[in-house]
């Protein structure tokens, strides 16, 4: 009996330990009649559903409590056990009476009659909500990984170590005409035979062993295009990123074709051509470059062609500001310089330089040298030619024009002494007086002409000398008009002087009267008879500004730029008053001048609203 007595105690205290066990672990229980559907549950059950301890439990209180999305089909799997499983598990969420939401699992053992009819159930509960959160975050985290990895425009897979796709981007499946569904569980040398005897195949069988990351780049035999593929081992298999480089590979080519064209270009030696560093010194150059100078290409490689020798005092200031150009640009617009020979000789030449940046060297600069000593020549010979013609025209032309007035001059005296002149002879002698002026008119054109061939011809030889003095421009300009009102008196021409202010400039008076009378000409010419012309001065910010307005059809955009050119001539416009169109040297003239004056011309208009020709000076004061 005392053996019995102490059996019967073991026992007890091991059921005790197992539900301390129970309790410590978090694990309910509990236990469903099905013959008279009562249903018990530990108080740890009831702690799993938010229910205080003692809580009466009906299945339908059960049902209750879980979440809505999740009753009916835990009622249905339940179902389903009692007439299909001796063992079941389920999960589902519960809501506590606080509105948290928590996940639970049963794992129940259904209990048979020997008639195979169910007759109880008994199961245990443990709470699972950590779990899921977790699985949610990495969830979250593959659903994130994969939105990235689908939205990049480069194609990703990832293969197992039995080289099957567990993974492929929207981007290589599109590569591969299909969707990312159709590849997955494949086996990539299936899918891509024509990998097998290439790089690609070695490469991804050497990470596959060697566990070592690898990246190259190759010519994809089945995408046909160049790529860049970067082999990421793990221990189940291979990530492979596969980025297209197609467009660097094309221009990668199209620059060494340039450089091969270049090189060409170099060793044909049709023009100069030279490398230099930022302080201007010769670093190649073909022989083209080294014969214009004189140099020879040991005197080169020896360092002996450096900027100060090769570039005289006058140019040196132009150099420095196209390699700031080209700094800031890439390339400096072409210009005019002289190089210094090896002989002492100076060499015309037009220059055009262009950036090369090279990382992690100092900027270098190309140069394209062309040879202007036989253009300066024809140039010179042209000045020459212009300067005899101009001087032999005007001898011929002030002998005309006196002898026009002379016969005019003689005509009026005859009149005058002849007491009976019938009304035919006085209309004869009327017609002719006019067509002498007309002749003289004729002659003065000519003579301008003339006069702006010499003074092209003296500013290219750069002996245009000026004569500065102190001057008030309200005086320079009111006769300027007034010269033209004798000229077209049957214009409309004003005059609108500034007002109580001074407008006194360093100027050679005859050149600015020669600047105003050339606007004035020209908004005549290019405006209707019956529109009025005006002139003005204003005084602005330590300047004069003067400007003249026709009511003419105005200059289109692309036409404004061309007209300060030397023997432009305006073609977009068509004269309005008069016939003679000149040859395109007045506004040349007028932008030398007063450039020489130290100020600028401009012109404003918009087609069909005149035009407002102005030149700005600075005030003596200034």
């Amino acid at each position: 009996m005392a053996h019995l007595h102490q059996q019967e105690q073991t026992t007890s205290m091991d059921e005790a330990e197992v539900q301390l066990a129970l309790q410590a672990s978090g694990v309910g229980t509990w236990n469903w009649n099905l013959l008279t559907n009562e249903l018990v549950w530990t108080d740890q059950k009831r702690a799993l559903f938010g229910l205080p301890p003692g809580t009466p439990i009906t299945y339908e209180l059960f049902l209750n409590l879980l979440h809505p999305d999740d009753r009916e089909p835990t009622h249905q799997l339940n179902q389903q056990a009692l007439t299909e499983q001796q063992e079941y598990k389920k999960d589902y969420r519960v809501i506590w009476p606080d509105g948290s939401v928590h996940w639970l699992v049963d794992q129940a053992r259904i209990r048979r009659n020997k008639a195979g009819k169910p007759i109880q159930v008994i199961g245990a509960t443990v709470d699972i909500t950590e779990r899921k959160q977790r699985e949610a975050q990495l969830q979250q985290a593959n659903d994130q990984i994969s939105t990235i990895l689908d939205s990049i425009t480069d194609a990703f897979l990832s293969l197992d170590t039995q080289w099957h796709y567990r993974y492929v981007n929207r981007r290589l499946a599109a590569m591969h005409g299909k969707t990312p569904e159709e590849l997955l569980g494949k086996y990539m040398w299936d899918v891509v035979p024509s990998l097998f005897g290439t790089p690609f195949e070695d490469h991804y069988r050497a990470a596959m062993r060697s566990g070592q990351t690898t990246h190259f780049e190759g010519f994809h035999p089945v995408f046909k295009i160049w790529v860049e593929v970067h082999v990421y081992p793990q221990p189940d298999g291979l990530s492979i990123y596969i980025h297209d480089i197609s467009e660097r590979k094309q221009a990668e080519e199209a620059l060494r074709e340039s450089e091969a064209r270049l090189q060409r270009l170099r060793e044909s030696n049709i023009i100069g051509m030279t490398t230099t560093d930022e302080q201007g010194n010769v670093l190649e150059a073909n022989d083209a470059f080294l014969a214009l100078l004189g140099y020879t290409r040991a005197e080169l490689e020896a360092g002996q062609i450096t900027w100060s020798t090769i570039t005289s005092e006058q140019t040196q200031q132009r150099d420095h500001e196209a390699i700031e150009e080209a700094l800031q640009t890439g390339a400096a617009r072409p210009y005019e310089k002289e190089y210094l020979g090896k002989d002492g000789r100076r060499i015309p030449v037009l220059i055009g330089r262009a950036l090369f940046r090279r990382e992690g060297a100092p900027p270098q600069f190309l140069c394209f040298v062309l040879d202007l000593t036989a253009r300066k020549e024809t140039e010179r010979q042209k000045d020459i030619f212009l300067g005899i013609t101009g001087h032999e025209l005007r001898t011929p032309l002030a002998a005309l024009k006196g002898t026009l007035q002379l016969i005019s001059l003689r005509i009026k005296r005859f009149i005058k002494r002849t007491d009976q002149i019938t009304p035919e002879m006085a209309s004869f002698f009327a017609y002719i007086q006019e067509q002498l002026l007309e002749g003289v008119r004729q002659v003065d054109i000519q003579a301008r002409l003339v006069d702006d061939l010499l003074d092209v011809s003296r500013i290219t030889a750069g002996t245009l000398n000026l004569s500065l003095q102190h001057c008030d421009l309200v005086p320079i300009v009111r006769e300027a008009v007034d010269d033209i009102r004798l000229i077209a008196p049957h214009r409309q021409i004003s005059f609108e002087p500034p007002q109580d202010i001074s407008a006194t400039v360093m100027v050679d008076p005859t050149r600015i009267l020669q600047v105003v009378t050339n606007y004035l000409t020209n908004a005549l010419r290019y405006s209707p008879a019956d529109q009025p012309v005006t002139a003005g001065i204003y005084v602005r910010d330590h300047m004069a500004h003067v400007w003249v307005r026709d009511s003419g059809p105005g200059l289109p955009k692309e036409a404004q730029g061309k007209i300060w050119q030397c023997f432009h001539q305006i073609k977009e416009v068509p004269l309005q008053s008069g016939s003679e169109k000149g040859l395109g040297l007045g506004l040349y003239l007028c932008k030398t001048l007063i450039e020489q004056h130290h100020g600028t011309v401009d012109v404003e208009s918009i087609p069909g609203k005149g035009a407002t020709f102005w030149f700005n000076l600075p005030l003596a004061h200034a």
